[in-house]
């Protein structure tokens, strides 16, 4: 069983140039918590997390506290501050992903390794689709 076969063809993306309120937003609606960050030639260039993001909001912030001196005011305006810029600066250059091609075994392998909420699938330099958790499992309760 190959990866292409099993992936969801529907890719939830977002474009490095997009501002991180926007992403925000467009993650909340589709109830995802990351995405693969794609150039202007649909290029897989990174990969976007909005858990990561938290973490350094909250790092940056826990930093200012001595200053502002209230947690959640600076949590504040750290985002304030970082909503309107792009997302390629707060998006992981070096990610996992699966080629098109690779066997079932592997990408399991990938999803046990990895805390991505949606694994892209790559051919020819172009996320084709994306893994998760639920299409493996739907894959095996349809393989009874």
């Amino acid at each position: 069983m190959l990866v292409e076969e099993i992936m969801l063809p529907e890719v939830i993306m977002v474009n490095d140039f997009d501002l991180i309120a926007d992403v925000i937003r467009f993650l909340a609606r589709r109830k995802v918590s990351g995405a693969p960050v794609v150039d202007l030639e649909q290029r897989a260039v990174g990969y976007f997390s909005s858990s990561v993001f938290f973490r350094q909001v909250i790092e940056l912030a826990q930093k200012e506290v001595a200053i502002t001196g209230n947690f959640v005011v600076a949590i504040r305006e750290k985002i304030k501050d970082f909503s309107s810029r792009e997302v390629s600066e707060f998006m992981s250059a070096d990610f996992d992903y699966l080629e098109a091609d690779e066997g079932l075994e592997e990408a399991i392998d990938l999803l046990l390794d990895t805390d991505l909420e949606l694994v892209p699938v790559m051919q020819g330099g172009k996320i084709v689709g994306v893994i998760n958790h639920n299409s493996v499992l739907q894959y095996f309760m349809e393989k009874k």
